[in-house]
């Protein structure tokens, strides 16, 4: 699925109605250049999720931050990352295996295996200034009814 976003306050509204559709358990990966748009859209999946969205900040130094809401929600940056290893080292994901929502920024710096249950979003440029362009892929047994969610609107 494809989403183009004119504003950040679009990227919010689709991470909120993506956090609004979740029930638990849901893997979503967040791949995009500096600047796109991640914390961004990961502000709009908390406030979904009935979380302060104004709470929510990139975790590039702290890995990963913990919010409480409807659902606990993992958000975790793998930016500053230097290896997969560094992963289980830290025991980074040892707690966010359960009922909350995890999700990954630079999931691509945590090693060439992702999890397989997961809805991996690209956030890339669009074709006009300020615009950006959102693909939504779910893989093996993804949350899709995040997707269908989203259709439902459209």
């Amino acid at each position: 699925m494809i989403v183009v976003s004119g504003s950040a306050a679009a990227t919010r509204s689709l991470g909120a109605r993506l956090g609004a559709a979740c029930h638990g358990g849901e893997v979503l990966l967040l791949e995009g250049n500096l600047g796109a748009g991640k914390t961004c859209l990961a502000k709009g999946v908390a406030e979904g999720l009935g979380i302060d969205p104004a709470t929510v900040t990139s975790p590039t130094f702290t890995l990963m931050r913990l919010h409480h809401g409807r659902l606990p929600f993992y958000h975790v940056d793998l930016y500053r990352i230097g290896s997969p290893d560094e992963i289980a080292r830290l025991g980074l994901f040892d707690e966010v295996d359960g009922p909350g929502v995890t999700l990954v920024e630079w999931p691509t710096l945590g090693g060439p295996h992702p999890p397989a249950d997961a809805l991996r979003i690209h956030i890339g440029p669009g074709a006009a200034e300020g615009e950006r362009r959102i693909t939504l892929t779910p893989s093996g047994n993804a949350p899709t009814h995040l997707l269908n969610a989203l259709e439902r609107e459209n």
